[in-house]
C-alpha cells in the first residue's frame, strides 16, 4: 500500500450556509456543531427517529458556511434529507461539485501543523485530521482544478493505486464503501460512533437521540460492527456467522472490504478475536481495532 502518497478520494461534498445553519445543524445531528471552528472539524451522522444510521460525515467550517464531506454515492440523499428539514430556517444547502478530498500521507500533515491543530488553512488549502482515529489520516479539501498545484505544493506524488484508502479505513476497522448497506440497518452505537468520536452525550436533542442515550445508558449495545478477515472461502451480504454452530453475528458488507455485525461483550470480546468464525462459503476471522 503506498501510504507516502496522496489518493483523491471518492468524497462529496455539500455546504450549508446562512444565519440559522448551526442552529439547523445542531438539531439534526449527533455531534455538537459548536466544536466545529476554523480550527476543528468533527465527525457526525444523522440518525433516524430510532437512533439507525443514515448518514455519516465529517463537518468543517470554511469562511460562513459549514462543509460536509461525505460518502460520494450519497450526496444527493443526503442533499436531499436535508432539504426536508428545512422548514422555516434561513438556511442554504449546496451541493459543491468543484471539491474533492485528497487523502495524503500523515506525516506530511504533521509537518504542516506546527501548532497541532485539527484543521489548518495552508497556502489555501484546507487540510484536516480525520476526527475518527487520532494520529491516523489526513485529508485536504482541494478545488479540483488545483489538484495538481496542491501536489506540487506539498511535493506529494498521486497514487494510482485502487481504493488505497478506503483500504486505509478498512485496517481501521471503519467502513468507506458500500455504506448504504449500513442505512437503517444498524443502530449507531452498533457502528461504534460513541468511540469514534462521532455523538456527543452532553449536546442535548437531536433526532435519533433518545433511544441513543438509552441504549448507552443501560450499556444495551450488545452488537457491533466489524472489519472481515477473510481466512479461507468468500463471504456473501447477509450470510449468518457462526461460532461452535452457534449464531453470532450476519455479514452486512461483503466484496473486497467486508464488515459484519457480531454480538459480543466485556467478557466474550477477547476470547472472541482469537476464535475463527464460519459463514456458509467461509471462514473469518474478527478484526478487533485497537481504539475499541
Amino acid at each position: 500500500m503506498e501510504t507516502e502518497k496522496a489518493y483523491v478520494t471518492s468524497k462529496g461534498f455539500i455546504s450549508v450556509s446562512g444565519i440559522d445553519s448551526p442552529d439547523f445543524l445542531q438539531n439534526i445531528i449527533s455531534n455538537d456543531i459548536k466544536k466545529v471552528t476554523d480550527n476543528n472539524c468533527i465527525f457526525a451522522s444523522l440518525l433516524t427517529p430510532q437512533g439507525k444510521l443514515l448518514f455519516e460525515f465529517i463537518i468543517l467550517k470554511r469562511e460562513k458556511s459549514y462543509l460536509i464531506e461525505c460518502n460520494e454515492e450519497l450526496t444527493e440523499d443526503l442533499f436531499n434529507k436535508l432539504n426536508s428539514y428545512i422548514l422555516r430556517s434561513k438556511v442554504e444547502i449546496k451541493v459543491e461539485t468543484n471539491l474533492t478530498s485528497i487523502d495524503i500521507p500523515f506525516l506530511k500533515f504533521k509537518e504542516l501543523n506546527f501548532n497541532n491543530l485539527n484543521l489548518i488553512n495552508y497556502k489555501n488549502y484546507l487540510i484536516f485530521e480525520d476526527p475518527r482515529v487520532k494520529n491516523t489520516l489526513a485529508r485536504a479539501v482541494i478545488e479540483q482544478s488545483k489538484i495538481k498545484d496542491f501536489l506540487n505544493d506539498l511535493n506529494i506524488e498521486a497514487s494510482n493505486e485502487k481504493y488505497l484508502f478506503e483500504g486505509k479505513l478498512f485496517k481501521l476497522g471503519i467502513p468507506s464503501k458500500n455504506i448504504n448497506k449500513l442505512q437503517n440497518q444498524i443502530f449507531s452505537l452498533e457502528a461504534n460512533f460513541q468511540e469514534l468520536n462521532g455523538i456527543d452525550p452532553k449536546k442535548g436533542c437531536y433526532i435519533g437521540q433518545e433511544n441513543t442515550a438509552r441504549m448507552n445508558l443501560k450499556n444495551k449495545v450488545n452488537k457491533r460492527l466489524f472489519a472481515i478477515k477473510i481466512i479461507s472461502g468468500e463471504v456473501k451480504e447477509d450470510q449468518k456467522i457462526t461460532l461452535n454452530n452457534e449464531e453470532i453475528g450476519k455479514i452486512i458488507i461483503d466484496g473486497q472490504f467486508p464488515f459484519a455485525i457480531i454480538k459480543i461483550n466485556k467478557e466474550n470480546k477477547n476470547s472472541l478475536m482469537s476464535k475463527e468464525l464460519k459463514t456458509e462459503t467461509s471462514a473469518i476471522e474478527v478484526n478487533l481495532p485497537n481504539w475499541l
